[in-house]
């Protein structure tokens, strides 16, 4: 495990009282509760009340307690991801209201737009007022860098400023163009070009700025049995291993391609969350004989940062060691179910047929209501909370 993840049981729970300070005494004030007023039940429902604008309060207390928790040894990466995972539950909870307004109706889809576009606005506002101007800049360029230089490319600070700034540049253009079709005011087909006639002047420009060997290394472009022997560093792979590594990834990618194929030509014959699932259950057996079950499984664990999370904070959690195990397998299978769904979603939509994303997203949520349930029969309904609380049972 990271050294940065390794704290003791006291600092955990010295950390657990310094996050409530901050995520509750400083938390912005929670919106108004939405309620329908009594209806005729053929009547239309009422306008959804807007949501309050939360207002952060002290945003200098926010910064001396962001302090205090990095002087306690906590990486600045984990306090923002606690500080967004409580945008996140407080916004769960306002998209909740918006469909207990409507209900049994379904919410207006330009309302869910409009909500979603608050929720993005809102979560940059706070994090600026959490963290100051110039420390939401540096936290968000070490994000942006991380996301889009996967192959890990030396930059200089030079470098890596216009390559931020090229990328924030090519992310808002993004969003306007994803608006104008939430609009109507464009269509879907001529956004596509656009988009991919913005990705290519991105990419060239990227190429003039680092030369094409870096270019490809920055977009993990890299020989095949590099990338292997670097996904797989912590098992140090052997020549042969890498090179079965980059023969399962082959077949898995010529499945899938073959998978996509069917898909387009006789949709309703394929079973596509069916075939998805085969298809990953056979690439994970392979890596299991590549490297050895025991080994593959535990270093996948000891990566996966779900582990780590419920590791970091077992004692403040009053998670007991021998639980563990099932707490960590109950969510492991329920991030697993909602990116299946997601990836099937999303390969249907590829493959030119209509996918209704508000129906993805409530299959998602019964599956997250189950792992709910299975989490109470685990530990009980006090600690399962917190671990909801704690954004395990996410589903943004």
């Amino acid at each position: 495990m990271p050294s940065a993840l390794r704290l003791s049981l006291g600092a955990n729970a010295a950390l657990a009282t310094v996050v409530a300070f901050l995520l509750w005494s400083h938390r912005p004030a929670p919106p108004a509760a939405a309620t329908a007023s009594a209806r005729r039940p053929d009547a239309p429902p009422a306008t959804a009340p807007a949501p309050t604008t939360p207002d952060p309060a002290a945003p200098e207390g926010l910064r001396t307690a962001i302090t205090q928790l990095e002087q306690l040894g906590l990486p600045r990466e984990v306090v923002v991801t606690a500080l967004i995972g409580d945008i996140h539950r407080r916004w769960d909870l306002r998209f909740a209201a918006l469909e207990k307004h409507y209900a049994p109706r379904r919410v207006p889809e330009r309302e869910y737009i409009e909500l979603a576009r608050q929720r993005d606005a809102e979560q940059e506002r706070e994090l600026v007022a959490a963290l100051g101007a110039d420390g939401y800049r540096a936290w968000d360029k070490q994000r942006i860098l991380r996301l889009h230089n996967a192959g890990h490319a030396a930059l200089s600070e030079a470098e890596a400023e216009t390559l931020y700034r090229l990328q924030k540049d090519f992310d808002a253009h993004h969003k306007e163009l994803q608006m104008a079709v939430e609009d109507g005011v464009a269509d879907a087909t001529d956004i596509s070009a656009l988009h991919a006639q913005a990705q290519a002047a991105l990419d060239e420009e990227l190429r003039q700025l680092l030369g094409p060997q870096r270019y490809n290394q920055l977009r993990g472009l890299s020989d095949p049995l590099t990338d292997a022997a670097q996904r797989y560093g912590d098992l140090n792979p052997s020549p042969a291993q890498a090179q079965a590594v980059v023969q399962a990834d082959d077949d898995f990618r010529t499945r899938e391609a073959a998978l996509a194929r069917r898909l387009r030509g006789n949709p309703g014959a394929v079973d596509i969350a069916a075939e998805l699932r085969a298809l990953n259950e056979t690439r994970e057996e392979n890596l299991r004989r590549i490297f050895g079950a025991e080994a593959y499984e535990n270093t996948r664990r000891e990566n996966d940062s779900t582990y780590q999370r419920l590791g970091q904070f077992a004692s403040a959690w009053e998670l007991r060691a021998e639980e563990l195990p099932n707490v960590y397998d109950t969510l492991r299978t329920f991030r697993e179910q909602m990116e299946l769904a997601r990836s099937a979603a999303a390969m249907r939509e590829a493959a030119g047929q209509r996918v209704n994303w508000r129906e993805i997203d409530a299959s998602i949520e019964l599956v997250r209501q189950q792992a709910e349930t299975d989490l109470v029969q685990l530990i009980g309904d006090k600690r399962a909370w917190r671990l909801k609380e704690n954004g395990l049972l996410s589903t943004r």
